[in-house]
């Protein structure tokens, strides 16, 4: 009895280390900021939302070979899950680079396109981004402040998208974007 309580324990106690270090207990600061222009190269989807990984391990997968260095990944999601039923949700989703892109290379599994996103004004928020584990709790952590902070500011994100900004590898990071210009993101 004795060992199935330290093992209970013991897994309850990793559980809240694991859950403390993907960020689950942070605190979710969201501010507004100006950012962009955003220079990306994205590919279309209908679908759940949950298949966008497909469409990511693609890009980290062929852009290195291509040569693109530098960049982040990122989603637009133009639809609200909440209302929107999951066969129908769009989005957008590829690679963001700081800098213009001279040349797009040819020969990628995907259909891509190059747009330039211009500076708008966000409401923003950062959450860690540790393993995958750490986006679906982002969504659930950070979103439902955003939604506070835009209607407390009067923002309405009726038929506007939200952007989501990945940098795993050295801030180890996600940007969650609200648009505030009447414009939204595209």
């Amino acid at each position: 009895m004795k060992i199935f309580l330290g093992v209970i324990l013991a897994l309850i106690v990793s559980g809240v280390g694991y859950s403390y270090y993907l960020g689950a207990f942070d605190t979710v600061q969201v501010k507004e900021e100006t950012l962009g222009p955003f220079y990306v190269l994205s590919h279309d989807r209908v679908g759940n939302y949950r298949n966008v990984g497909e469409t990511f391990e693609a890009i980290q997968k062929e852009f290195p070979e291509k040569g693109f260095k530098n960049y982040k990944l990122f989603g637009i999601y133009k639809d609200n899950p909440n209302t929107v039923p999951e066969e129908k949700l769009r989005c957008e989703v590829g690679a963001l680079f700081s800098e213009p892109i001279t040349e797009i290379p040819s020969g990628f599994s995907l259909p891509l396109k190059y747009k330039v996103i211009e500076k708008k004004r966000y409401l923003s928020a950062d959450f860690p981004l540790k393993s995958f584990v750490s986006i679906f709790l982002g969504i659930f952590k950070v979103y439902p402040e955003l939604m506070k902070a835009c209607i407390e500011k009067g923002c309405d994100m009726n038929g506007k998208a939200s952007m989501e900004i990945y940098e795993p590898i050295t801030e180890k990071n996600t940007k969650y974007l609200f648009p505030l210009d009447s414009s939204g993101i595209d």
